[in-house]
């Protein structure tokens, strides 16, 4: 083929010469010259501006594969692909299109010449028209032809092409007279190949068809239709030719198919009911059955359409020429629905009785069209009523033994008689209940309304045959029954027997068939999701809801009609196809994530599902589709909570132990090494109890960027909760000291970040933290083993002030095996009941009077001996068994001041029991009930009993702390603030405070006599408490000269071991004697 490329020649006729450019323009053949490698016009002469009406300005430098030309770009190509192996081509066959849209048949020759670039002349030979194919008809045949409202060919049957077709075959084909002549069916794409091949087969060896049915491409969407074919050979102008008619028989196909599907649907649902149905065209004489009243008519048990001859060839004679009767009567009735019975002979020659309803149906003109029924063996039904007429007897066991519902009732007094045994199983009374009632009185009528017909059947003067009504049971359910009534004489008696049918679930399963589409309709336009139906093949949307709508933007009149991908509603359309192979693979699709593009240009997620569909025989999917956009960003933030801290967004302790993880694996593989520093803010629970706690969490986001701003990208930075953070060092390459100290380093950089002063809620805080440090590798492999080891560390810290920075070592891990073992001791200790009290006097020194005591708690281990607070007290604060410790400690002091006072060792108005409250339990919510309890439980005045509670007590929560001291003190408990002067002393909450005494600490009794600051300090204290006119004690007296001190400064009450050490119970009772003694 001559090459596409290279750059349009500018002036080709002036490369050509003047001879040949003078030649081609005159010459008379129409010609074009078009450059080989751009593939462009560039010239044409006049004869082809006259010829084909395109002028040379409109056309010259056009791409000549796509001008209109050649009636389609594939032609061009097609001409190239032949001009290739020879250079030249001679008298090819060409269809030509002119500027007016018509087409011309010419010939075609093709030179390939060489004017100083290559070029293709081509030259255009228009052809003579011949005469037409329907040049041998006459003019009045020739009309007929092109009339008729069915479409024609007529086909040379020697080379199977098309010589001539109607008008009526170019308006549904799509397909021009022009485009079919002189072309095959199959070149027409209007039959396959296989299909056309089998129909000239056959006409070649028949000379004809008759009425073949085929499926034919026709129109511009290249839809499939049925087409019912008839073809005659006639002899025209000498040629052996085809006459072929093709009607569409598309609509009563789908017609068919719909009344099939229709037919299928009621035969499921009459199934239940054991019902046949029939369908007899009157004009016809077709009848269709189905196999149910085929095999009950005493035919085969399949599907019927035969005539009525055939369909009622077992009925016996006398009932036949009945049945004719009854027809003609039915025709010449006002009266739409009619009730026949009538006998067939079954295949072993016994009758069985059938009941047949019908329904005429009349064409538009009121002539009788179709009689329409059901059929049903009521062959036991005759048998039994039979046998009741034939004899009293007989009637009794049959009455009985009958399998529908039968009662007998008297006519006059319209009393039940008798009712069956099926009576009673299916309306649930009993014969005795009922007979000798009325229907009324037993209550089986449903409604008032239902009385009229029946009380006339029940006198005798109405016979009900059929008669559909709703009936009660005894348990209040509703029954639908055909009831059929029989007069007899009993006795000489007038009675009617109504035997009931209980068709309840025939009614239901017919109810069922006309509410599902009603059903699926509902649920179609009323579903909150966004459902549609659109065909598989193409993706045209037949319908959608209101979800739709409401999902896409898009009204149903924008989107029926057109495709998904006209409306580019799936963001990636190839997604619709992975779900309908799926759908092919497993029958349906749930639950498919896809993101789909709205009218308004957003892209949202949804959850697709698929259900095939086919409505009347064209498949199609009924696709659901439901936003799940904001259920997604939902469980991404659920998911983001569960590894972060929702106040600061930081990794949890979750996500830490998942990095720590990685780390210690990563590190084992390449000698890194990292660092775990286990940050605890300092007394951060009085930030949160004073201030609240929107400024605790101001103070812990503050902290949080502090962290963040001082660590590398690779570094960790965690929060576990409360007041806890850990940063992780990752990547460290030094190793031993040099590795201590540079992560001592930035440990001291976070420390004095943390402790700089911040402004939070209008409040200036200064913060100290504690941080406790394990390596990594070198102190865990895991991320458990980790924190506990920095959690130690951490502890040593706080043991030693706080504020500070700690490595882990092995001897930590020993003190805290210590204080594990401590704890557990301590549990056994309160179960085994191994606590004591020790009481130490409180004295006054002006009248040398023991006053009350101080119950001081100790332990009385079974191996290490009595052992004093200092041992346990901190690990039974940690560890929460102070709650239980404190408990027992109220009992036991109280019931200890109880036998003093049932002794008459001490005065109730004079002696009063000091008890040290923990601040855990004093802020545990049952405080209060406890105290309470232990007074009660003991009947002691409520005065003899002093609570001593910390200054750390009253600052974590000011509020609760009088709220619970003055329902005590209202009950006469005393208040004593302990360790006075040793925590955050302020006169502002003591005002508030309703307490008794103060108490000087031991710590600055101890050097009063030789420090000047503790000297001052107790007296500001007792300026204090004389000042609030508080009583005073000071604690921890052991020499002369202390107490002297004491009592120049008016503080006269003390203890210590001066006067006593804490002694057991028997050794204070002694102490008391003693004193009263001396």
């Amino acid at each position: 083929m001559p090459s596409t490329t290279g750059a349009f020649p500018t002036d080709s006729m002036a490369n050509a010469g003047t001879a040949f450019g003078t030649l081609f323009l005159t010459m008379p053949a129409a010609g074009m010259l078009i450059d080989a490698r751009s593939q462009r016009v560039v010239q044409v002469n006049q004869a082809f501006s006259n010829q084909f009406g395109w002028q040379a300005d409109r056309i010259v430098g056009q791409l000549s594969s796509h001008f209109p030309l050649w009636c389609g770009s594939e032609r061009w190509e097609q001409l190239l692909r032949r001009l290739e192996p020879q250079q030249t081509l001679r008298d090819l066959r060409y269809e030509i299109c002119s500027r007016n849209g018509s087409t011309q048949t010419c010939s075609l020759n093709v030179d390939l010449i060489n004017q100083g670039s290559p070029c293709l002349l081509i030259t255009l030979q228009p052809e003579q028209p011949s005469a037409p194919a329907t040049a041998g008809i006459d003019e009045r045949h020739l009309k007929i032809f092109n009339a008729t409202g069915e479409a024609l060919l007529l086909i040379d049957i020697s080379n199977g092409c098309v010589l001539e077709v109607n008008s009526c075959f170019e308006r549904i084909s799509g397909l021009s007279n022009s485009q079919c002549v002189n072309q095959k069916l199959s070149d027409l794409k209007i039959l396959d190949s296989e299909t056309a091949a089998r129909l000239m087969a056959e006409l070649k060896v028949r000379g004809r068809l008759n009425d073949e049915q085929i499926q034919v491409r026709l129109g511009d969407s290249n839809a499939i239709y049925d087409v019912l074919v008839h073809a005659e050979t006639i002899q025209l102008a000498g040629r052996t030719c085809l006459v072929v008619t093709a009607r569409n028989v598309t609509a009563q196909k789908l017609s068919e198919s719909a009344l099939t599907e229709s037919q299928e649907r009621l035969n499921r649902a009459l199934d239940a009911s054991e019902m046949g149905i029939w369908d007899w065209q009157i004009n016809s004489g077709v009848l269709h059955s189905s196999p149910r009243s085929a095999q009950l008519n005493g035919l085969a048990e399949q599907a019927l359409e035969n005539s009525i001859r055939h369909f009622t060839q077992h009925i016996l004679p006398a009932d036949l020429r009945s049945l004719r009767r009854a027809f003609i009567a039915i025709c010449r009735s006002q009266g739409e629905h009619h009730k026949l019975t009538y006998r067939v002979l079954n295949s072993d020659n016994k009758e069985r009785w059938l009941e047949a309803t019908a329904t005429l149906h009349r064409d538009p003109t009121g002539k009788p069209m179709r009689l329409v029924g059901t059929l049903l063996n009521i062959t036991e039904q005759r048998k039994n009523e039979k046998a009741l007429i034939d004899s009293e007897a007989k009637f009794a066991a049959l009455f009985q033994g009958a399998p529908d519902p039968y009662c007998l009732i008297h006519s006059q007094s319209q009393r039940i008689v008798e009712v069956n045994l099926s009576f009673t199983n299916t309306f649930g009374h009993s014969p005795q209940s009922v007979v000798g009632h009325t229907a009324t009185e037993v209550g089986v009528w449903s409604n008032t309304e239902m009385h009229a017909p029946l009380e006339e059947a029940i006198r005798g003067k109405r016979v009900l045959n059929g008669l559909i009504e709703t009936f009660s049971t005894y348990q209040g359910r509703l029954l639908i029954c055909e009831v059929s009534t029989s007069n007899l004489s009993i006795n000489r008696q007038p009675c009617v027997l109504f035997s009931f049918r209980d068709i309840t679930a025939r009614k239901q399963a017919e109810a069922a068939l006309r509410a599902s589409e009603d059903k699926f309709a509902r649920a179609f336009k009323g579903s909150p999701d966004a459902i549609s139906i659109t065909e598989k093949s193409t993706g045209k949307h037949l319908e959608v809801n209101d979800g739709f709508t409401r999902l896409t933007g898009y009204s149903a009149q924008e989107v029926n009609g057109k495709t998904s991908l006209e409306l580019n509603i799936w963001a990636n359309y190839a997604d619709r196809q992975k779900l309908i192979d799926e759908l092919d693979r497993h029958g349906r699709v749930h639950h498919h994530e896809m993101t789909v593009n709205t009218r308004f240009g957003t892209q949202i997620l949804v959850a697709v599902s698929i259900q095939p569909l086919n409505i009347d025989g064209l498949e199609c999917i009924l696709l659901t589709s439901r936003d799940i956009t904001e259920q997604k960003q939902i469980e991404a933030r659920v998911k983001h909570l569960a590894y972060h801290d929702a106040l600061t967004d930081l990794p949890n302790r979750l996500l830490l132990s998942d990095r720590l993880n990685q780390l210690s694996a990563l590190y084992k593989r390449h000698g890194l090494r990292g660092a775990l520093l286990f940050f605890d803010l300092d007394h951060f629970k009085h930030i949160n109890d004073s201030l609240g706690h929107s400024c605790g969490d101001a103070v812990l986001q503050e902290v949080t960027s502090r962290l963040l701003a001082l660590v590398r990208k690779e570094d960790t930075v965690a929060r576990l909760g409360g007041d806890e953070f850990v940063v992780l060092l990752s990547g460290l390459q030094s190793s031993g000291k040099q590795l201590e100290k540079e992560v001592e380093h930035s440990a001291r950089k976070l420390l004095e970040a943390v402790s700089a002063p911040m402004q939070v809620e209008g409040h200036a805080l200064q913060l100290s933290t504690s941080i406790g440090i394990a390596l990594l590798p070198d102190h865990g492999n895991t991320p458990d083993d980790l924190l506990k080891r920095a959690d130690i560390a951490l502890y040593r810290v706080k043991a030693h002030g706080r504020n500070g920075i700690a490595f882990f070592e092995q001897s930590m891990q020993v003190a805290a095996s210590e204080r594990l073992a401590i704890e557990s001791e301590l549990r056994r200790a309160l179960l085994k009941k191994q606590f004591v009290l020790h009481y130490q006097p409180q004295i006054n020194h002006r009248t040398q009077a023991i006053e009350g005591a101080e119950a001081l708690l100790r332990w009385q281990h079974p191996h290490k001996g009595l052992i004093g607070p200092a041992g346990f007290i901190d690990v039974l604060e940690e560890s929460g068994l102070i709650l239980p410790a404190g408990k027992w400690v109220l009992l036991a002091a109280c019931s200890f001041l109880s036998r003093l006072l049932l002794d008459g060792a001490i005065d109730a108005n004079s002696f009063s029991l000091s008890i040290n409250i923990s601040p855990r339990q004093f802020h545990q919510n049952s405080f209060v009930d406890d105290v309470l309890h232990a007074i009660t439980t003991y009947s002691i005045p409520a005065q003899c009993i002093k609570l001593e509670i910390t200054e750390g007590i009253v600052i974590q929560n000011v509020e609760d702390t009088i709220e619970k001291m003055n329902i005590l003190r209202q009950r006469g408990v005393h208040f004593a603030i302990d360790d006075f002067g040793t925590g955050y002393s302020s006169l502002s909450y003591l005002k508030q405070l309703p307490v008794d005494l103060l108490k000087i600490d031991q710590s600055f009794v101890r050097d009063c006599t030789s420090n000047s600051n503790d000297a001052e300090i107790i007296r500001a204290i007792i300026a204090i408490a004389s000042n609030l006119h508080l009583e005073l004690i000071a604690e921890g007296v052991e020499t002369i000269e202390q107490l002297n001190f004491l009592h120049e400064l008016g503080c006269d009450q003390y203890q210590g071991y001066l006067f006593s050490p804490p002694v057991d119970e028997q050794a204070f009772r002694l102490l008391l004697v003693s004193r009263q003694q001396g």
